[in-house]
């Protein structure tokens, strides 16, 4: 009995084995990076992510809220490929965050700030 249930281990140690070479090393998993907005900026003018990750979106104690939409110099200008935020865009008041929908598109795309369209424009790079 026992030498049956060792034989089930090996077994199973190497079926598993099998399973995961075959499925191969991805460098990119899904993650959650965080981009913080201050008084009229966000932290980074760019941010690269790994497809089918989320970005919280946190504005500083004290700071002004920001209302973020899906384009760039203000204007809301929906993106293929790009998560949804909202019709009127996602307002952000101070010390609170937003979290986005997975991106799941590989691409570049844009987020900006409705209330201060020439000081926060984000670039997001989504890599497959």
């Amino acid at each position: 009995m026992k030498k049956i249930a060792l034989l089930a281990v090996i077994f199973a140690v190497a079926l598993f084995s099998v399973l995961a070479a075959c499925g191969g090393s991805s460098s990119t998993t899904a993650q959650n990076y965080t981009v913080s907005m201050g008084g009229t900026t966000f932290n980074t003018s760019s941010i690269t992510i790994s497809k089918g990750s989320t970005i919280t979106f946190t504005t500083d104690q004290g700071g002004t809220a920001h209302n973020l939409v899906n384009g760039t110099s203000g204007h809301a200008a929906a993106e293929s490929g790009a998560p949804s935020f909202g019709s009127g865009g996602q307002t952000v008041g101070p010390g609170q965050s937003w979290k986005s929908s997975p991106w799941t598109t590989a691409g570049t795309f844009h987020v900006t700030c409705t209330y201060h369209p020439t000081t926060m424009n984000l670039t997001v790079i989504v890599n497959g």
